[in-house]
């Protein structure tokens, strides 16, 4: 009985994550490579994760993106970096406010946070037009 439970428990997560309103998530995936997610199409198709990178600072988790903007325009968009604990809380929600950054057309640039305190293990990076 625990069995089904469990992959029920998963698609309920799967669902409520694809549910978040119009903004794009990435992270490591299985492999290492960074990996977006939209529920936006238009920003998924002109903004890309290039590069992510994680090293320890101290106790600190410490994360650099390299977000590349494919679209021959200007990009104006919000960035936010979640923090998860080893149960996958979110480790203070509040810490990380959103951060406006504008891209020239076909441009990279880098973005950059540190945990808020050493139980963060994991992280997410969010971005919203």
């Amino acid at each position: 009985m625990k069995a089904p439970f469990t992959a029920l428990a998963a698609v309920v997560l799967a669902v409520v994550l694809a549910g978040c309103s119009a903004s794009n998530m990435a992270r490591p995936g299985d492999d290492g490579q960074p990996r977006l997610y939209s529920n936006n199409s238009t920003l998924a198709n002109r903004l890309s994760v290039e590069a992510l990178q994680d090293k320890k600072v101290g106790d600190l988790l410490y994360v650099q993106a390299t977000l590349e903007n494919g679209w021959k325009f200007e990009l104006d968009f919000q960035y936010k970096i979640k923090w998860f604990d080893r149960d996958g809380f979110e480790v203070a929600p509040e810490s990380q406010p959103w951060r406006q950054l504008v891209m020239a057309g076909r441009s990279q640039n880098n973005v950059q946070a540190v945990a808020p305190n050493p139980s963060a293990v994991r992280y997410e990076i969010w971005v919203r037009e």
